[in-house]
């Protein structure tokens, strides 16, 4: 029994201590939103609050959205890539060439250098890239040549590469 209290005791002091070290405390709920979490993750919660009690601007909010509700939303430069591609024909046997089709994802003109490898059955067949110019959110249709266009016929699938 004696043993049991201890354990008791011990839990006790150990949760106080991880409360204390992640910024739990009572004034904590006072912050209403600014310390606003996912409900488990105090480290991530003593962080939000810590950097947005430190400088007290929108810019301190640096999780996953959740802020105060004066946060400006940060324009979409890491957002994602500025497009994205699929494969619409791959290369293979008597055609040396893979037809892509890019769209813009951001509201500016860009040019977008969209890599491509050629894989056959034994690995890497050939790597190109193919540079398209795109408006606005716009779609376009482009053609991923082979160099050795002799090496067509080796080719099982193809690839994209990141767009950045």
């Amino acid at each position: 029994m004696v043993a049991g209290r201890r354990r008791i005791r011990f839990t006790a002091v150990l949760v106080a201590v991880v409360f204390a070290l992640t910024g739990f405390s009572s004034h904590g709920h006072g912050h209403g939103s600014k310390s606003s979490g996912s409900g488990g993750g105090g480290c991530s919660s003593s962080k939000k609050r810590s950097s947005y009690d430190s400088n007290n601007s929108s810019s301190g909010s640096n999780g996953n959205g959740s802020g105060s509700g004066n946060s400006t939303p940060s324009p979409s430069k890491s957002a994602g890539p500025p497009a994205h591609a699929q494969v619409v024909t791959c290369a293979g046997p008597g055609s040396p060439k893979a037809v892509l089709k890019v769209t813009s994802d951001v509201d500016t003109a860009r040019l977008i250098d969209v890599p491509v490898v050629f894989q056959g059955a034994s690995g890497v067949v050939e790597r190109t890239s193919v540079r398209v110019s795109l408006k606005a959110r716009e779609t376009r249709t482009v053609t991923a040549a082979m160099v050795q266009e002799g090496k067509a016929a080796e080719v099982t699938g193809c690839v994209l590469g990141t767009i950045n």
